[in-house]
């Protein structure tokens, strides 16, 4: 009777541990996460959330599910993270400046306030390109055309409101404020890269991932990088600051941010997982070789990085008035 008593007692015991909610809990996370990403498929960073995506499967059996919604400014993908239950399991992976820059430009449903950092995964710089028949040669070269065709020379990016036209607006207007030229919006940046390459539009801007193929291929030169130093992998790309100056670098941070009401226990674990994998290195090979940067800072300094961004951007637009 003793005995079967213990094993009564271990059997209830067992039960209990199984049963009691606060013991039972499945490890977050335990179903699959949304990673929103406000840019169309084949662009740089569905293509880092889709390195991610591999890595957290295989090494955790955690899957991503990337979701490109390009169009708007980036505003429609941004207003589903903003809207999305706060509960870890919806995130979105925009380009920080052009995040804030949509909606201080014009009514979105949401603003900085709404959401929070997790994670910096990337630090990209912007170039621009021509084809490599063109005449073009340097970004002044892109201006004197303009001047001789107004309104015929143009360029193009993956947004109305992208960074690369802010950029643009800033340069034009302090170098060059006589010149029209003309802004081309598509969605992504392979739209942009694959318009240049048919010889739809005459100059692309974009980031250097997105356009590095086509140069290793023959087929574009870039003749502006927004990065203070000319890069290793484009000895012959020379930057803007090179053509006019250091106030002309511009560093486009990547990263993971979440509805502002996820609980920071998610947030922390979603952070260290981006850590984690940013560390790995089969991952850092296969950003290195897709033309990317690992750059990995927590949630609380890529906070900063994001609100000085909000801050700077803002600053920029009353100076370089830009509608949509």
């Amino acid at each position: 009777m003793q005995r079967i008593t213990s094993i009564l007692f271990s059997l209830a015991a067992i039960c209990i541990l199984l049963f009691t909610p606060s013991l039972a809990k499945a490890a977050y996370p335990d179903r699959p996460v949304t990673i929103i990403i406000p840019f169309g498929p084949g662009g740089a960073v569905d293509i880092a959330a889709r390195i991610l995506a591999e890595y957290v499967q295989t090494k955790h059996g955690i899957t991503f599910n990337i979701v490109c919604k390009g169009g708007g400014a980036g505003a429609p993908a941004l207003l589903d993270v903003a809207k999305a239950k706060p509960d870890g399991y919806t995130f979105g992976f925009p380009a920080i400046a052009t995040f804030s820059t949509t909606p201080q430009v014009k009514p979105t449903g949401y603003t900085i306030n709404d959401f929070r950092a997790v994670a910096q995964i990337s630090v990209m710089w912007l170039s621009l390109a021509v084809n490599a028949d063109s005449k073009i040669q340097t970004v002044r070269d892109l201006f004197d055309a303009a001047k001789g065709n107004p309104g015929k020379t143009n360029f193009a990016t993956h947004g109305a409101l992208s960074t690369q036209r802010l950029f643009m607006a800033k340069l034009i207007g302090e170098k060059a404020p006589d010149i029209k030229l003309p802004h081309v919006a598509y969605i992504s940046g392979h739209e942009v890269s694959t318009a240049l390459l048919g010889h739809h539009v005459v100059s692309g801007f974009g980031v250097t991932t997105n356009q590095k193929p086509y140069v290793q291929s023959g087929d574009f030169r870039i003749i502006g990088i927004s990065s203070p130093q000319r890069l290793a992998e484009f000895p012959d790309s020379p930057t803007f600051a090179e053509q006019f100056g250091p106030d002309y670098v511009f560093p486009s941070s990547h990263g993971l941010i979440a509805p502002q009401k996820t609980p920071t226990d998610k947030v922390v674990a979603m952070q260290n997982i981006i850590k984690e994998a940013l560390a790995d290195p089969s991952v850092k090979e296969k950003f290195a070789k897709a033309g990317l940067t690992t750059d990995y800072l927590p949630a609380d300094e890529f906070q900063e990085v994001i609100n000085k961004v909000w801050q700077d951007i803002g600053d920029m637009l009353k100076k370089y008035a830009i509608v949509n």
